[in-house]
């Protein structure tokens, strides 16, 4: 059985279309969170749940080398 060029771009086609769409609506997804974090006033409508206390750890910790860079001993 030999497929023709018809045959063949239906078969891709067939294949293809679903993971085009998923994609599609992957981003549209993606797009509309980023939308509504854009848009919210407040952490709360952003979808964002504040920490409440304090850290006595830094956020970043900056390493060069072997060593830790600023920090306190």
């Amino acid at each position: 059985m030999e497929l023709t060029g018809y045959q063949l771009f239906l078969l891709l086609m067939l294949i293809v279309w679903p993971l085009g769409i998923t994609g599609l609506l992957v981003l549209m997804s993606r797009l509309e969170k980023y939308v509504a974090r854009r848009t919210a006033e407040t952490p709360e409508e952003a979808g964002i749940e504040p920490t409440s206390g304090a850290s006595s750890d830094p956020e970043v910790k900056i390493i060069f080398g072997d060593t830790v860079v600023g920090e306190r001993e």
